[in-house]
């Protein structure tokens, strides 16, 4: 059985000997060698991240596929109902909570944006390599009793909660699959919007999640609220927030793009940051820190063949 690895890049060399100590073949690749080729025959396992969508076009080149390995917790970036017609199953790392606990980075960078975000640290930095030397056009915002507001209550909402109430911000959240957390308060969505300061977006993308905040919310939201998300484009309408810059909307930070498996300069938002509004991108590199992203293959490694299995139980 054969393993390919279409982004290799950094991948953990302990989880490639866990491959061949399995018995696997493991080969690395790339997606331009996938997208040239006709066919990958003999290949059982794809591993991908997040570079490119895996559709039927990309399955049909591998016939003797069984499984795609993604060690995310997103899934907009595969095509289930295409695996599923044929018969290849998806591990990723979704399911495994107790494993996810450990790793923070998605919710660190949550808060290295908000940090940026409120306290204008791009502009005033690319400001001093311009050569000036000037604080009153980036005076910012303190964090300390402020209410942020986090829309999904999972791991990393729990985590930026906890941030919140070491900076002296008030947390209040909406859920609606999680009933309590310590130091927050549970808000509808509507009295959400129109309490907070700060709003930040943790959810998975979903039928019940896709485009949930557009114009009639952002017309709930506090003048001069600022925007956060970490978790994938389509749960927001970027028109709708484009427009609402620069009045409604102090500023935006996101690590996500609608349209970032496609092309990410037909966002609204992409073309707010370069026309100059308050806009902080980063490419989607919350999940990507060295030592995240090693400790996810391995576990993925380490935990194939209990594909089935609750693995929070080993």
């Amino acid at each position: 059985m054969r393993v390919y690895n279409a982004e290799p890049y950094g991948y953990s060399v302990k989880a490639i000997d866990k491959w061949k100590n399995k018995g696997f073949a493991y080969r690395e690749g790339s997606w331009e060698e996938i997208n040239a080729a006709t066919l990958f025959e003999g290949v059982t396992i794809l591993i991908v991240r997040l570079k490119q969508k895996v559709d039927a076009k990309v399955l049909d080149k591998f016939p003797d596929l069984t499984h795609v390995v993604s060690a995310t917790t997103g899934h907009d970036h595969l095509d289930e109902e295409a695996m599923v017609q044929r018969n290849v199953q998806l591990v990723s790392l979704r399911p495994h909570t107790s494993f996810l606990k450990t790793i923070p980075s998605t919710a660190e960078h949550t808060w290295a944006l908000i940090m940026a975000l409120l306290r204008n640290i791009p502009a005033a930095t690319q400001d001093v390599l311009n050569g000036k030397w000037n604080r009153d056009p980036f005076r910012g915002f303190q964090i300390k009793d402020k209410t942020i507001g986090i829309i999904g209550m999972g791991r990393t909402g729990q985590k930026v909660s906890s941030y919140a109430e070491a900076f002296d911000a008030q947390v209040v959240f909406y859920d609606p699959y999680v009933d309590t957390y310590p130091g927050a308060n549970k808000l509808d969505l509507d009295t959400l919007l129109e309490t907070a300061d700060i709003i930040s977006m943790h959810v998975h993308l979903n039928e019940e999640t896709e485009y949930m905040i557009g114009e009639k919310e952002i017309s709930q939201m506090k003048n001069g609220v600022f925007l956060i998300n970490t978790s994938r484009g389509k749960v927001w309408n970027e028109e709708a927030i484009s427009k609402a810059l620069g009045d409604k909307v102090a500023g935006l930070a996101t690590d996500v793009i609608g349209s970032e498996l496609e092309n990410f300069q037909k966002s609204p938002l992409w073309r707010a940051a370069t026309n100059g509004e308050n806009v902080i991108i980063t490419p989607h590199i919350g999940g990507a820190t060295w030592d995240a992203m090693q400790s996810c293959e391995e576990f993925m490694a380490v935990n194939f063949g209990r594909l089935n299995k609750n693995l929070d139980k080993t």
